[in-house]
This record gives C-alpha cells, sequence and structure tokens, in this order.
C-alpha cells in the first residue's frame, strides 16, 4: 500500500519560508509567483505535489529574484540612515548640464532642461505651479483619468472598461501583470503620486495584486527626483507589500542614451508578463523640440508591442487669443504675478551662468511669439508659444522653451500613423469650463 503522503516537501517548505519572509502567505499571491492557480497550492501543501515543473520553477526563481532586487534596492533607501539612492545616467550630471549650456548658450536654442536642473531653478519651477495656472484643476484632470482608465468592471465580451485594467490583466482568469509606471519629466510628482494611488486602490477593490509594480521618475533636476521619490515611497509603505519599487533615474530622455530602461523590472521579464507605462504630463511633449525626432528614436525605444503611453498636451483653442499664453505676446501688456514669475524663471538659468562666469549682468528680455506652419510646428494643427531670450548687448536672441498647443484630431491622427494607437482620451476644462488640457492613452501597436 502506497504510504500516505501528509506534508510537503522540503522543496516547497523552503518556498514557503522564503515567500513568507518576503511577505507573501496568502494562496492567491503565492500562486502567482509560480503563474498557476490558487487551488494548486493546496496540493503543495498537502504534498501531494513533490516538485515544480521546469516552467513552473523557471517563475518561481524569477519572481524570486525580482522581489530580492527590489528589496535590495529599497534596504539602499532606509530612512533612519538618510540614504537616498538615485542613478545617474552618464552626461546628465549638474556638471554635465552646465557643460552643455556653457556650449550651447551661443547658439540659438537651449531647450526646457535647463530650467530647472539645478536647486533654484527647480525651487523657481514649484513656486510658480503653486502660485498659479489652474493646478489644482489639472491634478483633478489626471486623477478623473486614471479612474476611468482603470476601471475594473466589465464590457461586452468580458473586457474591462478601462483600457489600462484591461493592458494589466484584471479581466483575465490569471493573476495580473506587472507594471511599470516610466515618468518623463514628472515635475513635482503630483499627477504620478495620483496613479499610484489609483493603482493600489485597484488592488484593494478587486483583492487581486499586479505581479509587481514599479515607478520610475526620469529627468535630470535631483531636487525634483528626490522629491518624487520620497513621495512615492510613501504611499507605497501605506500599502506596503512584494513587488514595489522607486527607482529614479537623473538622465536626460530627451538626448540621452536611455541607458535607464536596462535597470526597469520588465527588461528581464517577458513580454506577457509585464507592461509599461510611458508617461509624459504637464505638456512635457508640447516641450521637445523635435516630437518627430522624439517619437522615432526615444520613445519607441523605451516601449514594446502592447506596452502604453499616456501624454497630457495643451489644447488649442479658438480663437487663440483665449489662450492665457497670448497676453505674453503683447509686450504692451502689463504681466501678472504669475507671467512675471514664468518671465524669471526664463531668465534664471542665463543669470546663474553669467554670474558664474564672472560676467556683468546683460540686457536681457523675454520674448513670447507665436509660430505656426514651421519646422517647430511641424504636427497639423499646432502652434508654438515660443519663449526667447533676447540679449540687447549681443544683439542676438536665444530659444529657452517651446509650449505647444494642439488640435487633438490632428495630434491623434500623427501619433496612430506613427504607431501608437489611441485606447483612451480625457478633455479636461478650466474653471470657465473651456477645455484647455487633453489626456491621451496610447498603445504601441
Amino acid at each position: 500500500m502506497t504510504r500516505k503522503i501528509e506534508k510537503p516537501s522540503q522543496l516547497m517548505e523552503l518556498f514557503f519560508h522564503v515567500a513568507e519572509l518576503l511577505g507573501v502567505e496568502n494562496d492567491r499571491d503565492l500562486a502567482a509567483f509560480a503563474d498557476v492557480g490558487p487551488e494548486n497550492v493546496g496540493n503543495w501543501r498537502a504534498g501531494a505535489v513533490r516538485e515544480f515543473k521546469p516552467q513552473k520553477l523557471e517563475s518561481v526563481k524569477k519572481n524570486l529574484a525580482m522581489h530580492l532586487s527590489m528589496l535590495r534596492a529599497r534596504a539602499a533607501a532606509a530612512h533612519a540612515d538618510g540614504l537616498h539612492p538615485l542613478e545617474i545616467e552618464e552626461g546628465s550630471s549638474p556638471a554635465d548640464l552646465h557643460r552643455q549650456f556653457r556650449d550651447r548658450v551661443s547658439f540659438d536654442y537651449l531647450g526646457h532642461r535647463f530650467l530647472y536642473f539645478e536647486a533654484q531653478g527647480a525651487l523657481a519651477w514649484e513656486s510658480l505651479i503653486r502660485a498659479g495656472y489652474g493646478q489644482s484643476a489639472w491634478l483633478d484632470g489626471a486623477a478623473e483619468a486614471v479612474r476611468r482608465w482603470t476601471e475594473p468592471r466589465r464590457e461586452g465580451g468580458g473586457r474591462s472598461r478601462g483600457p489600462l485594467a484591461h493592458a494589466l490583466g484584471f479581466d483575465r482568469r490569471a493573476s495580473p501583470r506587472g507594471l511599470d509606471v516610466v515618468s518623463l519629466g514628472f515635475g513635482d510628482g503630483a499627477k504620478e503620486g495620483l496613479i499610484i494611488e489609483r493603482l493600489l486602490a485597484l488592488e484593494a477593490e478587486t483583492d487581486r495584486r499586479l505581479a509587481w509594480l514599479a515607478y520610475a521618475p526620469v529627468d535630470v533636476s535631483i531636487p525634483l527626483l528626490l522629491q518624487a521619490a520620497r513621495v512615492s515611497r510613501e504611499l507605497f509603505a501605506r500599502g506596503d507589500g512584494p513587488g514595489r519599487a522607486v527607482l529614479p533615474f537623473c538622465a536626460d530622455f530627451e538626448e540621452g542614451r536611455l541607458g535607464f530602461a536596462r535597470r526597469l523590472p520588465t527588461q528581464t521579464r517577458e513580454p506577457d508578463e509585464g507592461v509599461r507605462l510611458v508617461a509624459l504630463l504637464g505638456n512635457v511633449f508640447g516641450n521637445l523640440r523635435d516630437e518627430e525626432a522624439f517619437v522615432r528614436q526615444k520613445l519607441w525605444a523605451l516601449t514594446r508591442p502592447g506596452d502604453l503611453v499616456w501624454l497630457e498636451v495643451g489644447v488649442r483653442m479658438d480663437p487663440l487669443e483665449l489662450d492665457p499664453l497670448t497676453r505674453m505676446t503683447r509686450p504692451d501688456q502689463a504681466p501678472t504675478a504669475a507671467e512675471a514669475s514664468r518671465r524669471l524663471l526664463l531668465e534664471g538659468p542665463y543669470r546663474r551662468w553669467e554670474a558664474a562666469q564672472g560676467r556683468r549682468p546683460c540686457e536681457l528680455d523675454v520674448r513670447v511669439w507665436l509660430r505656426e506652419d514651421d519646422e517647430s510646428a511641424r504636427i497639423p494643427g499646432s502652434v508654438n508659444f515660443c519663449h526667447d531670450l533676447v540679449m540687447r548687448d549681443e544683439r542676438r536672441v536665444v530659444t529657452m522653451l517651446y509650449s505647444r498647443r494642439y488640435e487633438p484630431e490632428g495630434l491623434c491622427a500623427w501619433l496612430e500613423a506613427r504607431g501608437f494607437a489611441l485606447e483612451g482620451t480625457h478633455r479636461v476644462a478650466d474653471t470657465q469650463q473651456r477645455v484647455r488640457v487633453l489626456h491621451l492613452l496610447l498603445r504601441r501597436t
């Protein structure tokens, strides 16, 4: 007679012990380690299954490696020791940016990343955002967009209403996939915080956990990176569990090498196991020098087929005179407090460079002017509020910032022609009920 097995094998006991130390104890989460159903865990506990099949063993090894890697990253951020881990890509440090500014200031274009890579610029930028520009309305808009796009309830055919919930697999029988939220030019990280909060709430509502959730803020501003990382770690701590990671990268996503992409959890996993959500919020897309080159060379490299892109852009108003930036194109208008702060923000990098060079302050003006149907506004229907520094002494002009507005249909058609299919839209109005902001959720085909 075959002897009845009444306890799990040593291999299974070791697996249960390690998983428990990682905070994974219930059958649902244990099953997710090996990509099986919870009923299989009962057989492991009972001893009916003595070892993993090769494919399941590989899943267990990958998941254990990922969780241990995330724990190492979190251990480096121990608040008791005052450590704040941050990876800096070659060519993106403050010293590198100073050299790049020095080399470019004699030419005709500088770019938005020089506005806030220094601590003073970051502080001025934060003060500007908090002082005006309807930030509360834009935060509410982002919160509503992520709520809609993560709606787990199913429609006809069994698909989740929310395209992001569907992409993550909340409408399938197997465990949800993992998610890397990669935010390019995240500002103060407030909108990304709303996204993380909603994803954690989605797990609680459905009682289903993402295989992992990693947040990777990417920018050249170390002060803003540290702030965004701190806030997101605090959010993760509220619903602490395995598979959480904050991975801040100091990197130039517009002209840099994108080496940080190799550090993302999705890089070492099979495409079906996880999804990337690449976010450019706060009209970062409209601040780029060349949208075509960015989409073709950078966004395409950061995404894989099926990955998602979230763009937040300014909407072209009709008539254009309704856009608040139109006031700044009229030199005879007395500036508001917010407009005066914007001008000082634009002048800041040049003034700091002058001081560092030991130069006397020059006569410097800020000029905002409208560009359309030229090399700076190539997407159909778009216009560009170009922000220039006018150096009177040298009798020349250098562009500091592009700030575009888009016609929604023209932008969507342009993106779809470049391999990014539209999954969702959300329009946000200002306090006077005028649509000013458009959120787009795109899927790389």
